[in-house]
């Protein structure tokens, strides 16, 4: 009886020839060749750093997103914040519509200490999310956001327009009605107007002509 004999594996052989075949813009190859190491090694972080965007680049976002996570995390186990920190920036911007993504670039923008950049993570997201798919995450960032900065106006009034093209107009009624009630001059005129343009009435109307 014939057995086919298992081809020959060497690590460092295959690792070279994806590196190569990665620099020479042989995507696929790369990531064929990657993932044979993979198959071995599943948790090597350095295959991982060097597969996550070509998966990105070759159109496989959940894969690649894996990979990314996996490098995060590994940094985060030897607490170099920081590191993990880029690593799922560079996931956030090569996988823009990854809601996880920005959410760690966030959550470890706020253990570095600067809260500022924790919620410019989150805006940045935001904008990603765009279309009637996307609504809810775009909600869900903004929620975040607004945990980081309450009662934002910019932040108040695009939840609310959010939240009632999702049909949820009396919470975005109740967001608009807390933020008028903490807002004076032009940023008042801004929450009277998309009020009434929320729920048309006399009385709208009404204190709409009051902030004008």
């Amino acid at each position: 009886m014939w057995f086919r004999r298992r081809p020959r594996y060497d690590r460092r052989e295959v690792l070279e020839r994806a590196a190569r075949e990665a620099a020479r813009g042989r995507r696929r190859r790369a990531v064929a060749l990657y993932r044979r190491v993979l198959f071995v090694e599943p948790a090597n972080v350095d295959v991982h750093r060097q597969l996550a965007p070509l998966l990105a680049e070759t159109g496989e976002p959940f894969e690649a997103w894996l990979s990314y996570r996996a490098v995060g995390r590994a940094f985060e186990r030897s607490r170099e914040f920081a590191k993990a920190r880029e690593v799922y920036r560079q996931a956030a911007t090569r996988l823009p519509a990854k809601l996880d993504a920005w959410l760690c670039v966030s959550r470890l923008e706020r253990r570095l200490g600067d809260a500022r950049a924790a919620r410019a993570a989150l805006l940045e997201g935001r904008r990603h999310q765009r279309g009637r798919a996307k609504r809810a995450t775009a909600i869900f960032l903004l929620r975040e956001a607004l945990g980081l900065d309450p009662w934002d106006p910019a932040l108040v009034l695009d939840l609310a327009g959010l939240l009632s093209r999702s049909g949820r107009r009396e919470e975005a009624d109740l967001w608009l009605e807390g933020l008028a009630s903490r807002s004076r001059g032009a940023p008042l005129r801004r929450v009277r107007s998309a009020q009434l343009r929320l729920s048309p009435s006399l009385g709208r109307a009404w204190l709409w002509l009051r902030a004008a």
